[in-house]
């Protein structure tokens, strides 16, 4: 008997394959902690301890857009290149281009705009460098500096009652700003007496400086012919912070402060940030 049937095979079915960008989803989400790590790193450069500092905004500036290119690049590029797949082959699922897409915001808003931030402060500072030092800032010479903030203070002691000639004078300059960042100078001139004190000499306990101290009318009447001086020199009253008369300007004075006990006085003077001169007095490449 022959076997009429007819034989059909089967053939098992399955399902096309699905592809849904998993490695760039992968690949964005360690990259993006990384750069979180290294926008930090590059924020941090250059801070050496202070007044030794070589950070730079410029080149935070340029570290931080590398760092946010970057993060952002990648899942972007994975974004663009899924979407593309996706046209032309609609195995390719939405999940790769939806996770890219969630990475792309994330390194825009945790990277992206602080960045903007940096680069917002760099435009500024620029900018205020390429100002001119104000009026007040050359209004003297070093040379003249010196000289006048010097006849000041002799003033301010000779009014106290002092003598120039018998205390202590110290006069130095110090580094500091100007308003457009560049370095100028700050000059202090200070009088103090008893010269070369002998420290056994000194008031050691607290009731020993307490009899050192004047009564307030008697140290008043001391210290208002310096207030006069202080005050003809374009200063004006401001809180003492522990001296018996201290005044500020806004002119090439700076400051002034005046103390004094039974045996004891000083006087110190101090200018506002001034073009030109030594700075902190020494050069670091000597």
């Amino acid at each position: 008997m022959g076997n009429g049937g007819s034989m059909v095979d089967d053939v098992a079915w399955s399902p096309p394959r699905r592809r849904n960008g998993i490695w760039w989803i992968v690949a964005s989400g360690l990259l993006l902690p990384a750069g979180w790590i290294a926008w930090l790193l590059v924020a941090l450069a250059g801070y050496n301890g202070a007044g030794n500092s070589t950070h730079t905004l410029s080149g935070q500036t340029g570290g931080s857009i590398v760092v946010t290119v970057v993060c952002a690049g990648v899942p972007l590029t994975g974004l663009v290149l899924l979407l593309v797949q996706r046209r032309r082959d609609r195995s390719v699922t939405l999940v790769g281009p939806i996770g890219c897409a969630v990475f792309v915001v994330l390194a825009a808003v945790t990277l992206g705009y602080p960045t903007t931030r940096v680069a917002q402060s760099w435009a500024a500072e620029e900018e205020q460098r390429a100002q001119p030092p104000t009026a007040t800032e050359t209004s003297r010479t070093p040379a003249q500096a010196e000289r006048d903030l010097a006849a000041v203070g002799e003033r301010a002691v000779r009014a106290m009652g002092g003598d120039p000639e018998t205390g202590d004078v110290v006069q130095f300059p110090r580094g500091c700003s100007l308003s457009n960042l560049e370095q100028g100078t700050e000059y202090t001139w200070r009088w103090s007496f008893p010269a070369d004190a002998d420290a056994d000499e000194e008031p050691q306990t607290e009731a020993d400086r307490k009899a050192d101290l004047l009564p307030q009318d008697q140290a008043e009447a001391r210290l208002a012919p310096v207030r006069e001086v202080f005050l003809d020199a374009g200063l004006r009253d401001a809180d003492p912070l522990g001296w018996d008369i201290r005044v500020v300007g806004d002119d090439w004075l700076a400051e002034g402060n005046a103390g004094v006990t039974r045996t004891s006085g000083d006087v110190m003077i101090e200018t506002t940030c001034l073009a030109g001169g030594p700075g902190d007095g020494y050069d670091d490449d000597a």
